[in-house]
């Protein structure tokens, strides 16, 4: 078996644990289900308050916020679910296994990341089609197909940020509440529930210099057709270039935190 297959072998191996343990909480993905109609129901109402022009139709601010939900489902499986499952496994003991198996901590930690992307994509599905057949949400076909490869370049330019999360978690094991604030942050200036343009313009520039705007953007223009600025080549061209160049550097910087815990022996404390 040649190296790749092996650490392919493994890595679907942390996922089949991952989806596992999820399952054996049996209330989980019905509990998720029933809180993302509840979700939907709110902004279903609350849209028919909004009466401004740049939503013509409250149905059009409704999809603009569905979008918004969805990501917002990504991000906190990306900064927030996928470090705490890190943090449980240090708080658990397991983690100790990784790191002195041939797989190794960096593609261990990497693999953690897998089950909770895949979730959040499925159920980011899962909630544009209860809002289509249940309030009435217009997708756009066919560019609606487009979306699934576009929110797969959006992980890739959002993974180093959990990345990044989940080697501070390894480094000083309570810096959980970095993603949560990172959460925060990015709903505001990639504006995930209102357009950025209402912004201040001291924080606009916020909306430019990380990928999760022209993901959002994107995404909203493929899914609902809300109007985009500017070329979606361009939007796809910053993606791919913030993936290219945060992936190898949050990756560096795991195996970093891995070094300096083994050198401060502090690995296996939490």
């Amino acid at each position: 078996m040649t190296l790749a297959l092996r650490y392919g072998a493994a890595a679907v191996g942390i996922v089949r644990r991952d989806v596992a343990v999820f399952m054996s909480y049996r209330l989980r993905f019905a509990s998720h289900l029933a809180s993302t109609v509840f979700s939907l129901l709110l902004l279903y109402y609350l849209s028919k308050l909004v009466r401004v022009e740049m939503f013509p139709s409250p149905d059009d601010y409704f999809g603009f916020a569905t979008v918004g939900v969805v990501i917002f489902g990504v991000l906190t499986s990306t900064l927030a679910a996928a470090p705490a499952t890190l943090r449980q496994e240090l708080v658990a003991g397991t983690y100790e296994r990784l790191l002195v198996s041939p797989f190794g901590g960096v593609a261990g930690t990497l693999s953690m990341l897998v089950f909770p992307f895949v979730y959040a994509f499925a159920h980011g599905v899962v909630t544009l089609l209860l809002a289509a057949v249940i309030f009435g949400l217009s997708l756009e076909w066919p560019s609606a197909v487009l979306a699934a490869p576009v929110a797969l370049l959006g992980v890739l330019a959002f993974v180093p940020f959990a990345i990044l999360v989940s080697a501070a978690v390894i480094v000083l094991k309570q810096a959980l509440g970095a993603g949560s604030f990172l959460i925060a942050g990015i709903s505001v200036v990639a504006g995930l529930y209102f357009p950025v343009a209402l912004l201040p313009d001291w924080i606009q520039w916020a909306s430019d210099v990380q990928p999760f705007t022209p993901a959002v953007d994107l995404l909203r223009h493929l899914l609902v057709g809300t109007e985009l600025n500017g070329s979606p080549w361009t939007h796809v061209t910053k993606l791919a270039l913030f993936a290219a160049a945060l992936v190898p550097l949050s990756v560096w910087v795991l195996a970093q935190a891995l070094r300096v815990g083994r050198e401060r022996a502090t690995i296996t404390e939490y």
